[in-house]
């Protein structure tokens, strides 16, 4: 079991990079993306927590999608001097497209079979509403 999650650990990572690396993105720039769909109307200092990373780090990062087109940038109604971000469609869009990437590089690491990666995508479906 430990060798699996190991293995597990390592393919997201790669995976993440060379998913990053295919739409011209550094591998942060999309874990920021993909947690704004998941956590939407966030601050940079909400995004830093939950990315635990530093608040500068989060802001250069977000300039960078800003200008990109993944990420937007709005007036928080609550507190003027604030920002909300939020992914964009294009944004969004990338973001759904690494769940098959992920299940297929997982299919190509483990070579698993149709009915294991269903299992496992059933699995990811099910931890993502709970995490909602």
């Amino acid at each position: 079991m430990i060798f699996l999650n190991r293995g597990i650990r390592r393919t997201e990572r790669r995976l993440l990079r060379k998913y990053a690396r295919q739409h011209g993105l550094a591998p942060n720039e999309l874990l920021l993306i993909d947690t704004l769909v998941d956590f939407p109307n966030n601050s940079i200092m909400g995004l830093a927590d939950i990315l635990e990373l530093n608040k500068s780090t989060v802001s250069t990062i977000a300039k960078q999608l800003i200008n990109k087109h993944f990420v937007s940038q709005e007036v928080d109604p609550a507190n003027h001097s604030r920002f909300q971000l939020n992914a964009t469609a294009k944004g969004r869009q990338l973001a759904e497209g690494i769940y098959d990437a992920y299940l297929t590089e997982l299919n190509t690491v483990f070579s698993l079979d149709q009915l294991d990666l269903n299992r496992i995508k059933d699995v990811l479906t099910i931890i993502h509403k709970r995490i909602d």
